[in-house]
């Protein structure tokens, strides 16, 4: 289930367990994201509390936090009213996504205070609100006024107004006859989850689907293929759900998707999700905590990647406007030739012109048929002026061609390292993988330089060693043959693994002419038999810019045979004896 009522429900009855615990301090390590350090006796828990709309929830959390170094206003304000007070009360009113931390205090003067943090988990409208006893607002980590919210505003001095109520009924307190009743007032073609959803208080879209599927109904049901049999099961199932936010029933999963990614969460078993792998945990916020820390990474990764994706394309961008000029400039080489042949033919019609004359007509004598030719004269100029003014144009002409001949060199190699640096990045599946390529980057001078954090020595020393960069781990695999496979995952590690890891005599791979990863099978002085071969000629050709085509030419030689030319950009190296094959990349 989503953060919904009844997983709120079940945090809450965790919660309730650190009662009697001192709030030793109070962190705001994020945008609305506040962490309470509770301290019962030599035990200390973290607790979150978070109001952004796609991440608003309350747990209890193990996960570290870097805190700004100077606290936003909200958390100085918590710190003045709660600091070194004490959790006596934790509710949530009518299962809705509200939560009531009551904490008894001290004022200014030290005489007892009490004061309310509350927390909404409401989407885009979630907040986290300081009370006083008699309601009014201390502070909130989200003001508005009028203006935003019509219902109510949320300002420091105004008194507090709960979110608007819906009119759903307590599934707690409903038996089997009041609940068929519920439902049976429809409508009738509205489908079994929204209707759970509309009628009954704490359930969200996903708790509710879960009822269904438990119920052995089909996604989409409505209660026109519903008799007494099925509201019995529905009711059954209802009852199971309700039962997980006691502790004695609890069952706090995380349901993991594609490449293991945190899929769903819940403090019970979810059977909507058959087939897919899962971790169990010991708490709902252990599972809760999981499930949006792995989130957040993944988030932050995301960002990263978009980052570096962003300057990948704003130099190739360059390079690729600066080849089309270089590329131009090349092909005016040809005609320079022209300047030159006006030159001559001016030169060898000298005797027959004067000063003064715009044109003159001739015959090509590079031309077998002799076609004449017209030539534009300068009239200010003498004809030997004329003459030299052609030849020096068409030196100009043929110079810039030599020089962006080679700059366009230049330029296509270029372009072929930052396509492998976007191919690394699409491989990249941790912060290490991307520090890898940031730190590249920075080195080839597209990235500015950072200073480097100096690691604390030994006593009396000014600093310590600094820390050696060691390239992630390249991917592996094993062939059907028993064979290892090795594959770089960015252009560091291709040059760690081609040049210093791999024997002389193991396979190295690489698709032809495209960038991509440096593919290494550990032969062990054995012969590689085909399947292996060819297994580790679809990572390669997986692997590189053509990973999408099919048919893709890879090269393959012994690591012997592999080269890095003298100041070779990295994972760039030249290569001989090779031999090819075309392969469909590997799924």
């Amino acid at each position: 289930m989503a953060f919904d009522g009844l997983f709120l429900a079940a945090i809450k009855e965790e919660l309730s367990g650190l009662l009697g615990s001192r709030v030793d301090r109070i962190f705001q390590p994020e945008k609305e994201t506040i962490i309470l350090h509770l301290r019962k006796g030599r035990d200390t828990r973290k607790l979150l509390l978070c109001s952004l709309a796609d991440q608003a929830r309350v747990h209890l959390t193990a996960a570290s936090f870097t805190n700004p170094v100077t606290p936003p206003l909200f958390c100085m304000v918590l710190r003045k009213h709660l600091e070194g007070g004490t959790l006596v009360a934790v509710e949530q009113p009518d299962l809705e996504r509200v939560l009531l931390l009551y904490v008894h205090t001290t004022d200014e003067l030290g005489r007892p205070a009490a004061r309310r943090l509350l927390i909404e988990i409401m989407g885009k409208h979630s907040n986290i609100i300081l009370l006083n006893p008699d309601g009014s607002i201390i502070d909130a980590a989200r003001r508005y006024t009028h203006a935003v919210s019509r219902h109510r505003e949320v300002l420091p001095g105004r008194p507090y107004v709960p979110p608007p109520a819906k009119a759903k009924a307590d599934p707690r307190g409903l038996d089997d006859e009041a609940f068929t009743r519920l439902l049976w007032e429809g409508p009738w073609d509205t489908p079994l989850e929204r209707l759970l959803v509309e009628k009954l208080a704490g359930l969200g879209p996903e708790t509710a689907r879960e009822v269904v599927c438990r119920a052995g109904l089909p996604a989409g049901a409505t209660l026109e293929g519903c008799g007494e049999y099925e509201m019995a099961r529905i009711y059954q199932a209802l009852r199971e759900i309700l039962a997980a936010t006691s502790p004695a029933a609890w069952q706090p999963v995380v349901v993991l998707g594609q490449e293991r990614r945190p899929l769903a969460f819940a403090a019970c078993e979810l059977s909507q999700y058959q087939g897919l792998p899962r971790e169990y945990f010991s708490t709902p916020s252990a599972a809760c905590d999981s499930y949006y820390q792995a989130r957040r990474e993944q988030q932050l990764l995301e960002g990263a990647r978009r980052s570096l994706e962003h300057i990948l394309e704003r130099e190739l961008k360059r390079c690729y406007k600066k080849e089309g000029l270089q590329a131009a400039t090349v092909a005016e080489a040809a005609d320079a030739e022209k300047f030159r042949l006006a030159g001559e033919l001016i030169t060898a019609n000298i005797y027959r012109l004067e000063k003064g004359q715009a044109a003159l007509t001739a015959p090509n004598f590079y031309d077998p048929a002799g076609e004449p030719v017209t030539i534009e004269l300068d009239p200010a100029l003498t004809p030997a002026e004329n003459a030299q003014r052609y030849f020096q144009r068409y030196n100009k002409a043929k110079n810039a061609a030599r020089l962006a001949a080679e700059q366009l060199e230049q330029t296509r190699a270029e372009i072929a390292y930052l396509e492998s640096i976007a191919q690394s990045l699409s491989m990249a599946a941790s912060y290490d993988d991307l520090a890898e390529i940031r730190r590249e980057l920075r080195q080839a001078g597209y990235l500015p330089e950072e200073k480097e954090k100096e690691k604390p020595g030994k006593p009396g020393k000014k600093g310590g060693k600094k820390e050696a960069t060691q390239p992630t781990r390249p991917l592996e695999f094993t062939s059907p043959d028993g064979f290892k496979i090795l594959v770089g995952k960015n252009n560091r590690q291709n040059d760690w693994l081609t040049l210093k890891y791999a024997a002389p005599g193991d396979l190295w791979l690489h698709a032809k002419d495209i960038p991509g990863s440096h593919v290494i099978i550990r032969t062990g002085g054995q012969e590689v038999p085909a399947p292996t071969l060819e297994m580790a000629a679809r990572l390669a050709a997986r692997y590189s810019r053509a990973g999408q085509s099919s048919r893709v030419p890879v090269d393959y030689t012994l690591v012997k045979h592999v080269h890095k030319p003298a100041g070779a950009r990295p994972g760039m190296v030249i290569y001989d004896h090779q031999r090819t094959v075309y392969v469909t990349p590997a799924e």
